[in-house]
């Protein structure tokens, strides 16, 4: 199964913790493709420092619910410590959409429910599938051109 993962760190080293990150999704699957950097401004509380973001298109033979259980496993592995929502964190991992069907439970959702909204993972994401399109057929690139904040995204390092 194919799956669309998005990362952002905005604690410690950033890119280390990418790194770190895209080192572990390795042990469970094959990466693909990866995305550029990015530095992005936070979302949502908006008082911490600016993330470092990107996305991995990753094969991996696990089903949705068991892929969330690891990429929570690898989290705290990495050093993730739960506190507030959209507060400050070392990694996010973060099931973007999958090649199966839609999933939606109290834990989980794909595609992600603000995909379409969110700058930081739709600019990474047209770098790596930019034909990539939503199941209401709508493309990357129409998705990327609707959104107010796409200059906030910052190409930081191509190859990482």
């Amino acid at each position: 199964m194919r799956y669309f993962v998005g990362l952002g760190s905005n604690m410690g080293d950033r890119l280390q913790n990418l790194k770190k990150a895209r080192d572990v999704l390795q042990k469970i699957g094959a990466i693909e493709r990866q995305s550029p950097v990015f530095k992005t401004p936070p979302w949502g509380n908006r008082h911490q420092n600016d993330f470092f973001n990107a996305v991995i298109q990753l094969q991996c033979h696990m089903q949705p619910f068991r892929f969330l259980r690891k990429l929570k496993q690898f989290e705290t592995q990495l050093g993730r410590v739960k506190s507030e929502r959209w507060g400050p964190r070392v990694i996010d991992l973060d099931v973007l959409e999958w090649e199966g069907p839609v999933v939606q439970s109290d834990i989980l959702n794909i595609p992600h429910p603000l995909l379409q909204s969110r700058d930081f993972v739709l600019v990474p994401l047209s770098h790596i599938a930019p034909d990539f399109k939503f199941r209401s057929g709508k493309t990357i690139t129409e998705a990327v051109a609707s959104l107010d904040q796409v200059e906030a995204c910052q190409l930081l390092i191509e190859n990482w």
